[in-house]
C-alpha cells in the first residue's frame, strides 16, 4: 500500500510540514449558511463548512506527524481556500474533470491496492468515504489541469537572459563601482571582490536565467529591462548592493529539470495572486 499511498500525494496540495498533537476544539459561535451549516471560512462568496473542514482535519491529523495544533489547523484551512480558488478559476476558464477521468485514476489506484477488500481497508483506515475520495481525486486532477494551463508558455522557448553581476555591502562601493566602469575597468576583474562566492571567480557570471529563476525578483526585473551589454545599479536586495550587466536576450528551450522548478513557482505564484485578490473571510 506505500506505493498508493506515494501515488495519492499526486493529487493532494503540498502539506505544509507542521506537526500536530491533540486537536483543538473548534469555537462556538460559528456562522451559518441558509442552511444552517456552520461556516469555517467563505470564498468570494461560497462556503467551507465546519463538516467538510473537521474531515480534512482528522485525515491531515492521521497522515502528518504533528505537534501544533494551531499549525495544523490553519494549513489545512488554508488547504481548502486554495482548492476553492482553483475550482473558481477552473470555472472561469470552462475547465472540468469528467466522471470518467476520475473512474480512470480511481480504477488505477485500486488495481494498486491488490483487490477489492485492501481498496476498502485503505479507504478506511486513511478516513475516506468512496465519495469523498473521489472528490479528492477530481480535486487533484482540476489542480493539474489549471497548472498545465497557467505554465503551458514552459513548454515551448522562453525569453532568458545572460547576466553577469558584482554584489558589494554598501551603496557607495556600488557607485565607485558604476564610475570604474565607466572609466574602462574591467567587469570580470571588479568581480573578483564580489561579495557572492558562487560567482565572482567567473566574472559574475549568472549565466543564462528566465524571469522566474533567480531568488531575488527585483534583480532579475532589472536584467530583463536591460539592453545587450548596458549596466544597471546600484540596485538593493536583501543581499545587500548589486551592479548588473546583461550580456545577451534570446528565446531559449529550458531543461526537464528547470521547466519542473519554473512551472512549480509560476504555479505558487498564479495561486498567491489569486488569493489576494480574493475576498476571504477566515472565521477560526
Amino acid at each position: 500500500m506505500h506505493r498508493l499511498v506515494g501515488l495519492l500525494i499526486v493529487f493532494l496540495f503540498a502539506l505544509v510540514a507542521c506537526t500536530v498533537a491533540e486537536p483543538t476544539p473548534t469555537p462556538v459561535a460559528l456562522p451559518t449558511n441558509v442552511a444552517g451549516q456552520e461556516l469555517v471560512a467563505t470564498v468570494n462568496g461560497q462556503d467551507i463548512m465546519l463538516s467538510q473542514f473537521e474531515r480534512e482535519l482528522a485525515r491531515f491529523e492521521q497522515q502528518v506527524n504533528a505537534a501544533d495544533p494551531a499549525a495544523a489547523r490553519a494549513t489545512v484551512l488554508n488547504l481548502l481556500v486554495e482548492q476553492l480558488l482553483i475550482a473558481q478559476d477552473a470555472a472561469r476558464e470552462q475547465i472540468t474533470v469528467s466522471d470518467a477521468e476520475v473512474d480512470t485514476e480511481v480504477a488505477s489506484l485500486q488495481g494498486l491496492a491488490g483487490g477489492d477488500s485492501n481498496w476498502q481497508e485503505w479507504l478506511n483506515d486513511n478516513l475516506y468515504t468512496e465519495a469523498e475520495f473521489r472528490e479528492t481525486v477530481r480535486a487533484g486532477l482540476l489542480t493539474a489541469k489549471m497548472r498545465d494551463l497557467v505554465t503551458a508558455d514552459l513548454n515551448s522557448d522562453v525569453l532568458q537572459v545572460h547576466a553577469r553581476h558584482i554584489l558589494v555591502d554598501t551603496e557607495q562601493e556600488a557607485n565607485a563601482l558604476l564610475d570604474r566602469l565607466r572609466n574602462g575597468e574591467d567587469f570580470a576583474v571588479l568581480a573578483v571582490g564580489s561579495k557572492d562566492l558562487t560567482t565572482r571567480d567567473s566574472g559574475g557570471d549568472l549565466g543564462w536565467f528566465a524571469q522566474d529563476e533567480l531568488i531575488d525578483p527585483v534583480l532579475a526585473t532589472v536584467a530583463f529591462s536591460l539592453e545587450p551589454m548596458q549596466i544597471a545599479g546600484p540596485i538593493r536586495t536583501t543581499l545587500g548592493y548589486h551592479v548588473i550587466q546583461t550580456l545577451e536576450r534570446a528565446m531559449l528551450p529550458l531543461t526537464d529539470d528547470r521547466r519542473a522548478q519554473l512551472a512549480q513557482k509560476q504555479f505558487e505564484t498564479w495561486l498567491a495572486s489569486l488569493t489576494a485578490s480574493a475576498r476571504i473571510e477566515r472565521y477560526i
